[in-house]
């Protein structure tokens, strides 16, 4: 069995940026913007409870940018809610 890639937060940003609407971000340049993506991440995943068996707090890579395991869709929805939320 091959180990899944673990997913990026760019794809948890473009994730969360293609389910809402607030054109906020649009105004922002790049660099600006994937420092508040950022900042709205981290702030959310403590919320993250669901499933038990992935501590996603305490398993991200800040340099590498990254989760230390691969998202499901269902994870990627609750997460995107807590950003919404933060």
């Amino acid at each position: 069995m091959t180990e899944e890639t673990p997913t990026t937060f760019q794809e948890m940003y473009d994730f969360f940026l293609a389910g809402i609407t607030d054109d906020m971000f649009m105004e922002l340049t790049a660099q600006d913007t994937s420092a508040m993506l950022e900042e709205i991440l981290i702030a959310a995943l403590p919320w993250f409870e669901f499933p038990v068996e992935k501590n996603l707090f305490n398993s991200i890579d800040k340099e590498n940018k990254h989760f230390g395991v691969k998202l499901n869709v269902e994870e990627m929805m609750i997460i995107r809610q807590y950003m919404i939320v933060e």
